[in-house]
């Protein structure tokens, strides 16, 4: 019926192109106005006014008389008062209030805390047992293995570690929890 009909578009004319058929004769416009447009510049600049209007200002004239050097004064002072910050900060004395409430308290530092870290709970008591003995080595103290039965009836073992003497070793026994990769949980006892 019909040919396939092959059209190579590279060697057909292109619609709407504008092509510059003379691009010297443009440049030579566009020179020829500018240099008649700096003449016709020049030109009206060189002209002169044909009236000139002249202003007379009067200038007072002024004596110059001879400056006399400044005498200094010697004044004693009548008092020491320095009023800077760090002299009025140490003259001044500043007496708080009593407030019963704002009192601290001493702590006794043989006083045990009551919270403890539960590092982990099993299902299985063999390796509640086995977390217990690496976190012995690693010179964790009271470490101790706890049965608890759930609501449903399930029964757990959970591995805490504490009570501790106080916060500081607290945080020191966490830091090394999670060196361990362990997130301890902190409860209260």
């Amino acid at each position: 019926m019909g040919e396939a009909v092959i059209r190579d578009y590279a060697k057909e004319p292109r619609v709407g192109v504008i092509v510059p058929r003379q691009p010297r004769f443009a440049i030579i416009l566009v020179a020829s106005t500018l240099s008649l447009t700096t003449v016709l510049i020049l030109a009206l600049i060189s002209l002169k006014p044909d009236h000139k209007v002249e202003e007379h200002i009067e200038v007072p004239v002024v004596p110059i008389l001879p400056i006399e050097k400044p005498k200094l004064i010697l004044t004693e002072k009548t008092t020491n008062s320095d009023f800077t910050y760090s002299v009025i900060l140490k003259q001044t004395e500043v007496k708080p209030a009593h407030v019963k409430v704002y009192e601290s308290t001493p702590k006794d530092p043989t006083k045990k805390t009551s919270h403890v870290l539960q590092v982990a709970s099993f299902k299985s008591e063999r390796d509640a047992k086995e977390l217990q003995k690496r976190l012995i080595k690693k010179k964790l103290t009271n470490v101790q293995v706890t049965q608890s039965t759930t609501d449903s009836g399930s029964v757990w073992f959970r591995v805490m570690v504490g009570p501790f003497q106080n916060r500081s070793m607290l945080n020191k026994a966490q830091d090394v929890l999670v060196q361990m990769n362990f997130s301890p949980l902190e409860r209260k006892r």
